[in-house]
């Protein structure tokens, strides 16, 4: 009986009774079963699709971790520039949910952990947190991964030290993610480039053919009233009138494209909106009605005068209506309409032109990046993401703004606020 204990001493290292024995043993196979969990979860740490959503990579971050380590959310921070981008991850029934957060950081200096944890605290302050920084092998960091809990927890020493060596694979997904979204979007803004550069010829184009037109229309109106001279009265008369009459609509049509098209220095002018409108109206209206689109005007005439370059101002109000039509596409009834109103703004008077649509409307989280150029969410080569952008400068060079208001499936409006132009007397034009 000596010779086996001692051999059972030798194989497993445990001096101790037979009922020990099998308490130690358990201990010790269920200390193995947990450095398998968590070699099991570095593992899969390492291998997060670089083309995930940064809330995907943040929940599956969170239901990583919390087979290893007990939190009750997760947090992954970026800093982005001088943003903090908060990707919070909660439990929930069929597994871990994320929700974004966007907060400005006071500096643009590099923030220390000690910060983070203080700024941490005032965003959540029901929650107690643990962090570990992401940071890249200079030692600049650009992120942090947090366990929140309701309750203070005072982790193990090794715990504290597997989730530090945890950050340091995360870093490396992190960082492969990074640079795959750079690479990315680069790709993505130079096939933008290059479909602005198509459009910019197509505008040369429609240019130089515009050009073309006029002259045969130009006869063509000529010879339309001398023969009205002649048959007046009548089946003729009446056709030859309808013909004049839509050759002079095509031929207000073709003035307006030049107009628009020309490059050159902006001038500025007092303007009346009412017939602005209409010829913005002249060049896309034609292009709404076949889509099946319905028109409507709330135009208010007696509105005071503005001041500013009505090529641009054409320019903003064609883009509006060109976004209005795209977001109705596949709606029973879709209707875009435009009007203009007074508003009160900042101590100040404006001219509002507002264009509405009852659309597909825009996504919260892409209302604070509609205007950045190059963002779109257009289908491939269906927008540059350049509209809007030059619209809000536009409006900017104006001394006016570009405001937005939309819900997702009811409507969006855009509205163009212009100041309103006064006379030496400090009156407004009417």
């Amino acid at each position: 009986m000596s010779g086996k204990q001692e051999l059972i001493d030798k194989l497993t290292g445990i001096k101790s009774s037979r009922k020990s024995y099998y308490s130690e043993l358990n201990a010790i196979v269920e200390e193995m079963k947990k450095k398998n969990k968590q070699l099991e979860v570095i593992n899969r740490l390492t291998q997060i699709h670089v083309d995930k959503s940064w809330e995907e990579v943040s929940s599956y971050l969170a239901a990583q971790l919390s087979q290893i380590l007990s939190f009750d959310r997760f947090v992954l921070t970026l800093l982005d520039h001088s943003d903090l981008l908060f990707y919070i991850s909660e439990p929930e029934a069929a597994g871990w949910s994320c929700r974004f957060v966007k907060r400005r950081m006071v500096t643009k200096t590099a923030m220390s952990i000690e910060e983070f944890k203080k700024l941490l605290k005032k965003e959540i302050p029901d929650h107690h947190g643990t962090s570990v920084c992401l940071q890249y092998q200079a030692g600049n960091i650009y992120g942090f991964l947090t366990l929140l809990n309701r309750e203070k927890v005072e982790y193990p020493r090794e715990e504290l030290e597997l989730y530090r060596r945890m950050g340091e694979h995360v870093r490396i997904s992190i960082e492969n993610i990074l640079l795959f979204k750079d690479v990315s979007e680069k790709v993505h803004i130079e096939a933008q480039l290059i479909q602005s550069a198509k459009m910019a010829a197509l505008g040369e184009m429609a240019a130089g053919i515009a050009h073309e037109l006029n002259s045969p229309l130009t006869a063509i109106l000529g010879n339309v009233q001398l023969l009205m001279r002649d048959m007046k009265d009548g089946r003729p008369g009446k056709m030859l009138e309808d013909i004049y009459q839509c050759g002079l609509r095509s031929k207000k049509i073709i003035q307006n494209l030049l107009t628009f098209s020309r490059q050159e220095e902006y001038q500025l002018e007092t303007m009346h909106l009412s017939g602005l409108i209409d010829d913005v109206l002249g060049l896309v209206g034609y292009q709404l009605a076949v889509s099946g689109i319905s028109i409507q005007k709330e135009i208010d005439p007696t509105l005071p005068a503005v001041r500013g370059s009505r090529n641009q101002i054409e320019q903003v109000l064609i883009n509006l209506f060109l976004n209005a039509r795209d977001a109705v596409q596949g709606k029973s009834n879709p209707e875009v309409i435009i009007g203009t109103c007074l508003v009160d703004l900042e101590d100040r008077q404006f001219v509002s032109i507002y264009v509405r649509d009852n659309g597909v409307g825009i996504e919260e989280d892409n209302v604070s990046q509609i205007f950045n150029p190059f963002f779109t969410t257009k289908e491939s080569m269906k927008g540059t993401g350049l509209g809007l952008s030059v619209s809000l400068g536009i409006a900017e060079s104006h001394g006016g703004k570009l405001l937005v208001d939309s819900r997702v499936n009811e409507y969006t409006q855009f509205s163009l606020l212009l100041p309103i132009q006064e006379n030496e007397g400090g009156e407004s034009y009417e």
